[in-house]
Protein backbone atom coordinates (compact mmCIF):
# COMPACT_ATOMS: atom_id res chain seq x y z
CA UNK A 1 0.00 0.00 0.00
CA UNK A 2 1.31 3.42 -1.20
CA UNK A 3 1.44 6.51 1.47
CA UNK A 4 0.07 9.77 0.44
CA UNK A 5 3.73 11.24 0.08
CA UNK A 6 4.50 8.16 -2.29
CA UNK A 7 1.38 9.20 -4.43
CA UNK A 8 3.25 12.42 -5.01
CA UNK A 9 6.35 11.17 -5.60
CA UNK A 10 8.09 10.92 -8.85
CA UNK A 11 11.60 9.56 -9.76
CA UNK A 12 11.96 10.65 -6.15
CA UNK A 13 11.12 13.98 -5.96
CA UNK A 14 8.18 14.88 -3.93
CA UNK A 15 5.45 17.36 -5.46
CA UNK A 16 3.10 17.11 -2.12
CA UNK A 17 4.58 21.12 -2.17
CA UNK A 18 2.96 22.36 -5.76
CA UNK A 19 -0.17 24.09 -5.03
CA UNK A 20 -2.84 26.02 -7.21
CA UNK A 21 -2.16 29.56 -5.47
CA UNK A 22 -5.29 30.35 -5.59
CA UNK A 23 -6.15 28.15 -2.58
CA UNK A 24 -5.32 29.75 0.37
CA UNK A 25 -6.91 33.35 -1.05
CA UNK A 26 -10.27 31.16 -1.89
CA UNK A 27 -10.54 29.54 1.72
CA UNK A 28 -9.83 33.35 3.51
CA UNK A 29 -12.35 35.05 1.15
CA UNK A 30 -14.70 32.23 2.38
CA UNK A 31 -14.69 33.17 5.84
CA UNK A 32 -15.73 36.59 5.12
CA UNK A 33 -18.19 35.65 2.30
CA UNK A 34 -20.18 32.72 3.78
CA UNK A 35 -21.93 34.67 6.46
CA UNK A 36 -23.47 37.10 4.06
CA UNK A 37 -25.54 33.59 3.39
CA UNK A 38 -27.54 33.00 6.57
CA UNK A 39 -29.58 29.86 5.08
CA UNK A 40 -26.25 28.29 4.58
CA UNK A 41 -25.81 25.36 6.55
CA UNK A 42 -22.36 25.14 7.24
CA UNK A 43 -21.81 21.71 7.14
CA UNK A 44 -18.43 19.67 5.72
CA UNK A 45 -20.03 19.16 2.79
CA UNK A 46 -21.78 22.00 1.72
CA UNK A 47 -18.29 23.66 2.85
CA UNK A 48 -16.41 21.82 0.63
CA UNK A 49 -18.53 21.61 -2.13
CA UNK A 50 -18.33 25.63 -1.87
CA UNK A 51 -14.50 25.50 -2.04
CA UNK A 52 -14.61 22.94 -4.86
CA UNK A 53 -17.01 24.82 -6.94
CA UNK A 54 -15.40 28.43 -6.50
CA UNK A 55 -11.94 26.96 -7.68
CA UNK A 56 -13.60 25.08 -10.66
CA UNK A 57 -14.16 28.80 -11.85
CA UNK A 58 -10.86 30.01 -11.45
CA UNK A 59 -8.00 29.87 -14.05
CA UNK A 60 -5.83 26.98 -12.08
CA UNK A 61 -2.16 28.24 -11.35
CA UNK A 62 0.16 26.00 -9.70
CA UNK A 63 4.09 26.68 -8.27
CA UNK A 64 6.12 25.36 -6.57
CA UNK A 65 7.49 26.08 -3.12
CA UNK A 66 9.57 28.70 -2.45
CA UNK A 67 8.05 30.33 -5.78
CA UNK A 68 7.43 34.40 -5.84
CA UNK A 69 4.20 35.36 -7.91
CA UNK A 70 4.33 38.92 -9.10
CA UNK A 71 1.58 39.15 -11.23
CA UNK A 72 -1.82 39.12 -9.90
CA UNK A 73 -4.88 37.77 -12.46
CA UNK A 74 -7.95 38.24 -10.08
CA UNK A 75 -9.02 40.87 -7.42
CA UNK A 76 -10.37 40.22 -4.79
CA UNK A 77 -14.19 40.98 -6.15
CA UNK A 78 -13.45 37.59 -8.57
CA UNK A 79 -13.07 35.67 -5.72
CA UNK A 80 -16.10 36.75 -4.19
CA UNK A 81 -18.00 36.49 -7.30
CA UNK A 82 -16.79 33.18 -7.76
CA UNK A 83 -17.80 32.04 -4.34
CA UNK A 84 -21.23 34.08 -4.56
CA UNK A 85 -22.06 31.72 -7.22
CA UNK A 86 -21.15 28.60 -5.45
CA UNK A 87 -22.50 29.05 -2.30
CA UNK A 88 -25.51 29.89 -4.48
CA UNK A 89 -25.60 26.71 -6.37
CA UNK A 90 -25.39 24.83 -2.97
CA UNK A 91 -27.97 26.27 -1.08
CA UNK A 92 -30.18 25.59 -3.94
CA UNK A 93 -29.01 21.82 -4.48
CA UNK A 94 -27.10 20.71 -1.32
CA UNK A 95 -24.87 17.36 -1.70
CA UNK A 96 -26.94 15.88 0.99
CA UNK A 97 -30.87 15.59 2.47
Amino acid sequence: MSSKTDKYTSFGVSLEHVRNVWETKVIKCMDKVLPDYPEFDYCSICIQDVYALAMNQLNPKYIQQGTVMIKKEYSDDDFRDALALAVEKVIKKPNHD
